[in-house]
């Protein structure tokens, strides 16, 4: 395995759970289980969206069978809370801080 694959996929990787992270943010904002008033992540998590699938096609390009398998371990993690758990770390120190309600 050489380290451009590993990089890439590493990259990958950490840039699907931010992204995914930010979905679940969005769906929870959409489905009123956040407050609209929620702080959302910085804007330049959208270009990662971006980087994801540029990601995607240059291990498609170098390797299609370790792509497709990398996609896979992808969409599990995706769908098992592992990528969002990873993203909230990731973006813990980028998230504004809320202020505590007044009582």
């Amino acid at each position: 395995m050489s380290p451009l694959f590993i990089g890439l996929t590493v990259a990958l990787f950490i840039s699907s759970a931010i992204t995914t992270f930010d979905k679940r943010l969005n769906q929870a904002k959409a489905q009123s289980e956040l407050p609209a008033e929620q702080p959302t992540l910085p804007g330049w998590v959208s270009l990662l969206y971006w980087v994801n699938g540029a990601l995607i096609v240059a291990l498609l390009v170098l390797n299609w069978k370790y792509a497709l398998i990398v996609v896979a371990v992808r969409f599990v993690f995706a769908v098992l809370p592992v990528l969002e758990i990873v993203g909230n770390v990731l973006m813990a120190p980028f998230k504004p801080k809320v202020p505590p309600p007044a009582t």
